[in-house]
């Protein structure tokens, strides 16, 4: 090679780089708080511009360029609930390595010449990317379902499939339609399509594929009855530990907005408050009954709310109801079931504490709870209503809520404390993700949030109300209850399933079928 051609390939890899990091960027551009939902597409089909010609090498350090350019910014709030810059590299780092495995995937999949194919790249990339995306939204521990392509089309036409496939079926066609935009547009030779009709065919399809979602309606009526229901956000005084260490005063912000509500003369059917709203256990702390109590006697509702307490040297996260007159309903409580990994409990905590949040720097790990999604309350009529419930960051987490469905769920309810996070883009966009959740399950959704923002979502997620974070608000909405079965609901945890078994036989039929030429070209070598 030429010094020359030397030069114009380095300064073509050092273009390629620029490209996969502007590619990053666009796509947390896609994710709030910029929100440009639509710029998934064109990210994806740039990203893919840059990988799908070249070998291992470059492919993979494109892929980390674009993964880290991505992954930086969307999760720089980790900054703010750890107070340092180490976990949050660190939490990028893990990212970053599944995007890694993804991209050497394809590559080892592309033994074979139809892989290449438009149809051929699209499946290849949709399956596998799928696939990659629910493994690392359930390994290791409990993983970590943030940032999926599928988040932002709940804006998009794509979030109308929601309820036929959920998670799955909507970031498949996502990638789909990249590889489509991608292909159309390409001016690699290894593309060249002979037909005239070939790249407006396959814009034709991209389009078709994007925008004929709207036909499918998502239903926003209601089923059985609706509910009135006031959300209570009372606010917490920074620094968040040390409100949290003075006994009542989280509680006292919270009834005096519940008195707020009373004192608008609001009639409701269930008050709800945010995650640890009662900041002591109100079976322990006198004060903190005796607050939750008088709210709820004020407005003559039960209050939905939430509170921690240790037991057996765990610490365990607890939502459940008090009724005006009677207290907390000790029958029907739920206890979260995915404490967050170096936030609520230190894996390794011998060799790792250090990289735990604010929340981890107890001595006590959280529990996880072996309970169902559900619970089920009486309002202030007396009418029972069973909910899919969930806490916080759980909201990331299609299965709890499924669960909850499945078992009757009429609307899902997830209490948030999200004081960490201050005004960052972390609770818009654990808003966007109840929106989906909305949207799959065909269920109102409501967060009430100690502080953070606080949501009123309908079952076609559409945003019906929202507080503004870091302030002491209330928001009273009517919402509609809804009991049929969506099929993503129905087909339950199997997509996921089924994408990743594709992933792992397409790569170990890849691995087989290179593994035999090998074999064939050394005893060819041998004769």
């Amino acid at each position: 090679m030429t010094g020359s051609s030397r030069s114009r390939g380095r300064l073509g890899g050092f273009i390629d780089v620029v490209v996969c990091a502007l590619a990053g960027l666009a796509m947390w551009c896609a994710f709030p708080d910029a929100g440009l939902w639509w710029l998934v597409v064109p990210s994806l089909a740039l990203f893919f511009s840059r990988i799908d010609t070249v070998g291992w090498g470059r492919s993979l350090l494109y892929t980390i360029v674009f993964a880290t350019c991505f992954w930086l910014p969307l999760i720089d709030w980790v900054v703010l609930a750890t107070g340092g810059w180490l976990p949050w590299i660190a939490l990028t780092a893990s990212q970053v390595f599944f995007y890694a495995v993804w991209v050497l995937c394809v590559k080892l999949i592309e033994v074979w010449h139809w892989t290449m194919s438009v149809l051929g790249q699209s499946v290849i990339y949709g399956i596998t990317w799928v696939g990659i995306e629910q493994l690392r939204s359930s390994f290791p521990w409990s993983g970590f379902p943030w940032g999926a392509v599928h988040l932002p089309q709940v804006d998009s036409p794509l979030g109308h499939l929601a309820p036929y496939g959920g998670e799955t079926l909507v970031g498949g066609v996502v990638v789909v339609v990249a590889v489509l935009v991608r292909r159309t547009f390409s001016l690699r030779q290894v593309h060249d399509v002979t037909s005239w009709w070939g790249r407006p065919a396959m814009l034709g399809l991209a389009c078709a594929l994007f925008v004929a979602p709207l036909a499918i309606p998502l239903p926003s009526s209601q089923e059985a009855g609706s509910l009135r229901l006031a959300l209570v956000q009372g606010d917490v005084r920074l620094p968040g530990a040390q409100a949290f260490s003075r006994e009542g005063e989280v509680t006292a912000n919270n009834a005096q907005v519940t008195a707020e509500v009373a004192g608008a003369g609001e009639s409701v059917d269930l008050v709800i408050w945010g995650e640890t709203a009662a900041d002591r256990d109100p079976r322990e702390s006198q004060l903190v009954a005796d607050l939750v109590s008088r709210s709820s006697k004020k407005l003559d509702a039960p209050i939905l709310l939430g509170f921690a307490n240790v037991k057996d040297d765990l610490r365990w996260n607890w939502i459940g109801t008090w009724y005006p007159g009677e207290g907390l309903d000790e029958s029907n409580l739920y206890a979260k079931q995915k404490p967050v990994p170096f936030g609520e409990f230190i894996p390794w905590r011998s060799l790792v504490s250090r990289l735990a949040t604010e929340a981890a720097q107890v001595n006590l790990d959280m529990a996880p709870a072996d309970n169902p999604g559900y619970m089920e309350i009486r309002t202030a009529s007396g009418r029972q209503v069973p909910l899919a419930v969930g806490i916080c960051f759980e909201a990331a987490y299609a299965s709890i809520f499924r669960e909850g469905v499945t078992m009757g769920g009429q609307m899902i309810v997830t209490p948030s404390n999200n004081y960490h996070f201050l005004d960052s883009a972390q609770t818009a966009q654990q808003g966007q993700t109840l929106r989906f959740r909305s949207m799959e399950f065909s269920r109102s959704s409501v967060q009430a949030s100690t502080t953070g923002r606080s949501y009123v979502i309908r079952p076609d997620g559409q945003i019906q109300a929202m507080t503004q974070p870091q302030s002491a608000e209330y928001l009273v909405a009517q919402v509609p209850l809804r009991t049929s079965l969506t099929l993503t609901t129905q087909m339950g945890h199997w997509p996921g399933l089924a994408v990743q078994c594709a992933t792992a036989l397409l790569v170990v039929c890849a691995m087989t079928w290179r593994a035999l030429k090998a074999a064939l070209k050394f005893v060819q070598s041998k004769k």
